[in-house]
């Protein structure tokens, strides 16, 4: 157990460095692209060619870390990400910085993918919830301070300087992956390899799609909502610089690292589907809130809010882990990191075209209501999905 634990906080921490330098940028990335005398429509694809990479990459990145090691996974993951994020910096036009991107989708798929199931392999049980959404917690505070870095270090060092940060970043998290060691002890873990010939059938399990579809639903927001259409908000419509969206990305990055892990607890108690659909509800009302807001007093309310919302996600990779086809948790979980990706590639472009379609250099109502009428669709879905974690505990109480 402790031995566990411990493999599980090395494994968060060097996470959070990693997802840390994801957030610094989180603030600019918008206007960085707007500084390429782009239209908003295009903007999208500076937050999307990151995913896009790593929707390409998540199901390659698992084959690789079963032939090689998940720690070498990791390694070269932040090598890539570490060159990619320079090369964003010193990029001195539109095209360079998505092929940047790019590069820094594929560094990020081989490290999440290899530790994500690194950590699915090691939690499997009735406390898969919990150590889960402990993981994810320490990885989201981890992130939670990336904005007012990127933020700050934009207003005082110039819009490149966030990418150089993240750099920096990485190669701590680099550095401190150097250090892990695989658990060779089988005990320790349960089957998680990579197969192609698994991948048909998990794409055709039922309920392991519809599960996964809140996951799509829910990354389709982080990208869609807090990384694109807050910060252009924020800026174009508030007129707000960029340390002051730092800010309002803090603070509901730490609401929801706060709420993360006791949200991954109750899971374990009540099942997932009750938290994830609370979540999905809530974060469909936030979402609709955000462009009623005129100030940035009334703006940070709101997003701390949506932070809450969103915390209650502590169960969102114990779910899709828990219906996984027997035996077939390594495919699983990269078919898992798919879901969310393509949720994160279509987020930012469709709000950014919604945008600029309805508005001129000012972002409108309506692009804030299509995640939000998604994110309640979803939520309406949900009804039908398995919840295995929920099962177990009435079975528990009826045995009690």
């Amino acid at each position: 157990m402790k031995q566990r634990l411990f493999v599980i906080l090395n494994l968060s921490l060097i996470s959070g460095f990693v997802i840390l330098g994801v957030s610094i940028i989180s603030p600019i990335l918008p206007q960085y692209a707007l500084s390429f005398s782009i239209p908003i429509a295009l903007v999208g694809w500076a937050v999307s060619a990151f995913a896009l990479a790593r929707v390409v990459m998540d199901i390659p990145a698992g084959f690789l870390a079963d032939r090689f090691g998940r720690k070498r996974n990791m390694v070269f993951g932040l090598i890539l990400i570490i060159l990619s994020a320079i090369a964003a910096g010193t990029a001195d036009n539109y095209v360079w910085l998505i092929l940047a991107r790019i590069v820094q989708g594929i560094g990020s798929a081989l490290y999440m993918t290899s530790a994500t199931t690194w950590v699915a392999q090691i939690t499997a049980g009735e406390s898969r919830g919990r150590y889960m959404s402990l993981y994810s917690g320490l990885v989201f505070a981890g992130a939670s301070f990336g904005p007012t870095i990127g933020g700050y270090s934009a207003v005082h060092f110039g819009l490149h300087a966030p990418f150089f940060a993240y750099a920096v970043f990485a190669l701590i998290g680099l550095i401190a992956t150097l250090r892990l060691k695989e658990p060779t002890d089988s005990s320790q873990a349960t089957p998680s390899k990579v197969r192609m010939k698994d991948v048909p059938s998990v794409l055709l399990n039922g309920p392991f799609l519809l599960v996964n579809c809140s996951v799509l639903a829910l990354f389709f927001l982080r990208a869609g909502i807090r990384s694109t259409l807050v910060p252009l908000y924020a800026s174009l419509n508030l007129g707000l610089a960029e340390d002051k969206i730092g800010i309002l990305l803090t603070v509901a990055a730490v609401v929801t690292a706060v709420c993360t892990f006791p949200s991954g607890f109750l899971s374990d108690r009540v099942g997932r589907k009750k938290p994830i659909m609370a979540c999905l509800f809530l974060s469909g009302i936030a979402v609709l809130l955000i462009p009623l807001q005129e100030s940035l007093t009334g703006l940070m309310g709101i997003t701390a809010f949506y932070g809450l919302a969103t915390g209650l996600q502590g169960s969102i990779a114990a779910w899709p882990a828990d219906v996984a086809p027997k035996d077939k948790l390594g495919t699983s979980m990269g078919v898992y990191r798919v879901m969310g990706d393509i949720g994160m590639v279509l987020g930012p472009i469709t709000v950014t075209y919604v945008a600029d379609y309805t508005g001129h250099l000012t972002v409108t109502f309506i692009p804030f209501l299509i995640p939000a009428l998604f994110c309640f669709l979803v939520g309406v879905l949900m009804i039908w999905a398995k919840d295995p974690a929920a099962r177990k505990h009435s079975e528990d109480f009826i045995i009690e």
